[in-house]
């Protein structure tokens, strides 16, 4: 007890060490006003990014509407691995030093979502940054305006006739782009819009289909059931012919008699 009390009057009593204490925990803190700047922009851009991938979650256009967003946290992070104080980068401040490495797993989440939804597929690469939409993205978009352009300007009861061509060239399309091996076999957005024409034309088309083919089925059955009677009536309105028995000749019978003896 008394070793402790004389510990801590040399402690207090050494000029200055307060203030060093505290410039310690400070410099832990916030190893310098740059740094903690570069990491309030990863924060705020790595919020807007969580905010625009949940708005966009359904219907799902996440890659379209979220690609400025998403570039603004792979910038804001690069600029902390870039930048330091000291020959030290910003990265090292807040990751190396960090056990949890929060700012790394958050950064590393939203790579990984962007990753899943094949984002990068709806759009040209150029030095890990999105330029442009991918010719791919591009023309799937002109195809899948023509169809539904022709949806809008056709009767319910027309539609599936006209709008068959555009369909098949759609679909057709889709299904060269696409990976089918793959659980996600293209951008996220286009397999979405995807799945929902499909849905549209099972919905508002196939029902002519299933229409046709119960009228095919119904025939069929009916041929068949006609066939059959037929036969069965055939079978039982044909005249029964009496069995012919041959008489024996005197060969076998003779040959029959010598055998008795």
């Amino acid at each position: 007890m008394y070793l402790s009390a004389v510990c801590i009057f040399l402690l207090v009593a050494i000029p200055g060490y307060g203030n060093r204490v505290d410039k310690l925990r400070s410099i832990s803190k916030y190893p310098d006003a740059n740094c903690t700047d570069l990491r309030q922009k990863f924060a705020n851009a790595s919020a807007r990014f969580t905010v625009c991938s949940i708005d966009h979650s359904r219907p799902i256009t996440f890659c379209e509407s979220c690609v400025q967003s998403y570039l603004d946290v792979v910038e804001s992070y690069q600029n902390m691995s870039k930048f330091g104080h000291n020959n030290t980068r910003c990265i090292d401040n807040f990751v190396n030093r960090d056990r949890l490495q929060i700012v790394q797993s958050i950064y590393d989440a939203n790579i990984d979502l962007w990753k899943r939804a094949k984002c990068n597929e709806c759009y040209e690469d150029e030095s890990e940054s999105v330029v442009s939409t991918s010719n791919t993205t591009t023309q799937f978009i002109v195809y899948y305006n023509h169809f539904m352009n022709c949806i809008n300007k056709s009767k319910i009861e027309e539609l599936c006739l006209q709008c068959m061509g555009d369909y098949i060239t759609l679909d057709s399309y889709y299904a060269k782009i696409s990976n089918i091996n793959d659980n996600i076999g293209m951008c996220m957005d286009i397999v979405d819009l995807m799945n929902n024409t499909w849905t549209y034309w099972s919905t508002q088309c196939c029902k002519y289909r299933r229409h046709n083919e119960v009228i095919f089925i119904a025939t069929s059955i009916a041929v068949l059931i006609l066939t059959s009677v037929f036969y069965l009536i055939v079978q039982f309105c044909e005249e029964k012919k009496a069995p012919t028995i041959m008489q024996q000749s005197r060969f076998a019978e003779s040959f029959s008699s010598s055998s008795r003896r």
